[in-house]
């Protein structure tokens, strides 16, 4: 038997969490470039959406596979394909001649990086001593979190000052770099030769790809087509309902499951896994609603925008690496407590807008956000994984990735429908105070006339005065309805702080030194 070489875990953790770290902006840093893709291919910005979603509906249907295929041809082996084909996809996208070539190759460059975050989690857990998790799980979080934050940023500078074709360029090279660190440093893990590596679950893995290609449809078109009160919407929502419940079905009863659902059975891994989802519903979220709120409502250009999140995803890595080494001699409990609770007051914070806000108020609840998330994020996801065994690594980081992967997906379309809904209920209730009995409104109408009658005649100034108010009021709503949602966002922050009491921790003892 081969004898695997020592290595640093440090240096194995950037082998792996570059890919890693790649795979994630590329899903991020395509969102600016839109209108650039748009205008290259004489296409409409909504028909360009299809380049971004299909790139995570592809990497999504990876998850489910990513602990089959470790067990058929290892963990290095799989990363190293994964990387290629990313690589090839970043090739294929700079070359596709029209929307519809550069899709397939978004498509080819999703299946590549869909495997990658949770081979790197798994290689991760392993490389370092069981009381150096938390460590291992900050520096995951960089990758994780860190490289979503910061695509946008990195996508707009190389479309700004280049080309977009630019944003898969550069990819090439790194991947390059990325495939030499994994066959340098990342140590050969032969499967061992079962029964179970030849079958291929295709009934449970048809039924995964069928549930999430409608749940991507629904989320995508429901809110142009007016969700429910369209039959084919419904229909569709009903098959992914249908095909999700029988894929947790029959991967329980299946004797050889394309991914063994049972490490739900283990109560940290439930409980931590449905804590790390709220964390990204939270990063996702307000990654979506903060850009819009400062274009929409304080009139600011999306690259300024982008530039005013920056901030957020360098204390966020700092945060990841700092709580990493911290969570040595922290309760992690304790910490993740701490963290959940800072994530509700920044977002208690950000009610506290409006439309005058500088954008250094905004930037400051951003900041302490991205401090509570690397505190929460940290402990919660060292304990989802503390209790099982080594052997179910690769099956539970891929269901972890993949639930994570479905809950975001749901909670950032329902947090662009919350704003759209909520404002059109907000303004039937604003609308009534503009009315010919409420003095204010009388007084603001009459001295915005006086302003138009300047330069227009009376019945264009009286038009121009009531539309001017009426605007307002639209505001307003939308304002409103940023505040609800971020209410809604910080008491969840505080409800899930209970699951907490559910989650076992059991202090690590060191391992002893081979004498």
């Amino acid at each position: 038997m081969e004898e695997t070489k020592k290595t640093n875990p440090y240096i194995v953790a950037i082998s792996v969490l570059l890919p890693a770290f790649l795979s994630l902006a590329a899903s991020s840093a395509t969102n600016v470039s839109q209108p650039h893709i748009a205008g290259f291919y004489g296409a409409t910005q909504y028909e360009t959406n299809t380049v971004i979603t299909c790139y995570i509906i592809s990497g999504g249907l990876m998850l489910p596979v990513t602990g089959y295929l470790v067990r058929t041809i290892g963990k290095k082996l799989l990363l190293f394909y994964s990387i290629w084909l990313f690589a090839l996809g970043c090739l294929l996208c700079v070359l596709a001649p029209n929307l519809q070539a550069l899709i397939a190759a978004r498509i080819v460059q999703g299946i590549g990086s869909g495997a990658i975050l949770p081979l790197c989690q798994a290689v991760l857990l392993e490389i370092f001593p069981p009381e150096q998790r938390g460590v291992a799980m900050g520096l995951f979080g960089v990758a994780a979190m860190f490289s979503p934050l910061a695509g946008p940023f990195i996508g707009g500078y190389l479309t700004d000052n280049w080309s977009w074709q630019w944003i898969f360029i550069i990819n090439i090279p790194l991947c390059m770099i990325s495939f030499a660190l994994v066959k340098l440093f990342v140590s050969n893990d032969k499967p061992e030769k079962q029964k179970y590596n030849k079958k291929f679950d295709i009934i449970g893995y048809s039924a995964i790809v069928i549930a999430m290609g409608c749940m991507q449809v629904v989320l995508d078109k429901g809110q142009q087509y007016n969700w429910f009160d369209t039959t084919w919407i419904c229909w569709t929502t009903g098959v992914c309902i249908f095909a999700f419940v029988f894929f947790y079905v029959w991967e329980l009863e299946y004797k050889y499951p394309v991914i063994d659902i049972r490490v739900f059975k283990d109560r940290n891994f439930m409980f931590g896994t449905l804590m790390s989802s709220f964390i990204n519903v939270t990063i996702y979220s307000t990654l979506l609603l903060v850009p819009m709120f400062v274009q929409s409502l304080l009139g600011y250009s999306p690259s300024k925008s982008g530039l005013s999140m920056f901030p957020r995803a360098i204390v966020c890595l700092i945060g990841l690496l700092l709580f990493g080494e911290l969570s040595k001699y922290i309760k992690p409990k304790i910490m993740a407590a701490a963290g959940l609770i800072t994530i509700s007051v920044s977002l208690l914070m950000l009610t506290q807008l409006n439309t005058t806000s500088s954008i250094e108020s905004v930037i400051l609840p951003n900041l302490l956000l991205c401090v509570g998330v690397p505190m929460a994020f940290v402990p919660i996801t060292a304990l989802s994984f503390q209790t099982l065994p080594a052997s179910k690594n690769a099956d539970a980081a891929s269901l972890h990735a993949l639930f994570k992967n479905i809950i975001t997906a749901i909670a950032t379309s329902a947090s662009a429908t919350f704003i759209a809904r909520v404002s059109q209920v907000r303004q039937t209730y604003l609308v009534e105070n503009l009315s010919p009995h409420n003095p204010i409104f009388q007084y603001k109408l009459a001295a915005l006339k006086t302003k138009f009658l300047i330069h227009y005649p009376d019945v264009v100034a009286a038009k121009k005065a009531s539309g001017s108010l009426y605007n307002q009021l639209l505001q307003q709503a939308k304002l409103a309805s940023f505040f609800d949602v971020f209410t809604v966002l910080a008491l969840m922050a505080v409800a899930v702080i209970p699951l907490l009491l559910l989650i076992k921790y059991k202090k690590q003892k060191p391992e002893k030194s081979a004498s």
